[in-house]
């Protein structure tokens, strides 16, 4: 990990697609439960997102913000699955914990072999981002189905959009600042379309399916 860290490091958190995908995951877990679930999903889910910015901390070091970041993504990774519980959210979902360890560990091996922004270290990143969203469902009450459903209808997309256009951009030289950001409102236009088919999915289907 130390070998990781003396490397130059692209700052995850300014990566608008990792935030689109772990965004649209969350709410994708709150929604699906809806109802009184919603509030509890939604802080599990924002657990994900403070573990993201304690990781991503360390594309700061040695400058003095990595600490302010670290501080704020660690309070929210406590805090946030702290406040899911006491608004009656299923403590089960701490176990999908461990589920996204494995997609982000991963990532690192990756990462530390390929470097930061090869395809397949992204690639494995977002699929560990994505696990927020049957996280959160299962904090709201949702149940083990459900949130297994949610993982297999987005995770699968937004790993092929990730390595789609990670593969663009290396091959194809000479993307302007608005082709970037063109390309941006496209996929996160995707994303939330084919996060909104995937949550009508979760409550059109027969719950015993």
């Amino acid at each position: 990990m130390s070998a990781l860290l003396s490397r130059p490091m692209p700052d995850p958190a300014k990566a608008h697609g990792a935030w689109v995908y772990l965004v649209v995951s969350i709410l994708a877990g709150a929604l699906s439960v809806a109802g009184q679930g919603f509030v509890p999903a939604l802080f599990a889910g924002l657990g994900y997102a403070g573990i993201f910015l304690l990781a991503s901390a360390g594309a700061l070091h040695p400058r003095p913000a990595w600490r302010r970041r670290a501080a704020w993504g660690l309070l929210l990774a406590a805090g946030a699955p702290l406040l899911a519980l006491r608004s009656g959210g299923d403590p089960n979902f701490f176990a999908y914990a461990l589920v996204a360890a494995f997609p982000a560990g991963a990532a690192v091996w990756f990462a530390q072999r390929d470097g930061f922004m090869s395809p397949i270290a992204l690639c494995f990143a977002v699929a560990a981002l994505v696990v927020a969203a049957p996280s959160a469902a299962c904090a709201g009450g949702g149940t083990a189905r459900e949130g297994w459903l949610l993982g297999i209808l987005l995770t699968p997309f937004f790993v092929w959009r990730t390595w789609h256009i990670r593969v663009a951009l290396a091959r194809h030289k000479g993307w302007t600042r608005a082709d970037l950001r063109r390309q941006g409102l496209r996929e996160a236009l995707l994303a939330v379309l084919w996060t909104a088919g995937a949550v009508v999915a979760i409550h059109v289907l027969p719950r015993g399916v």
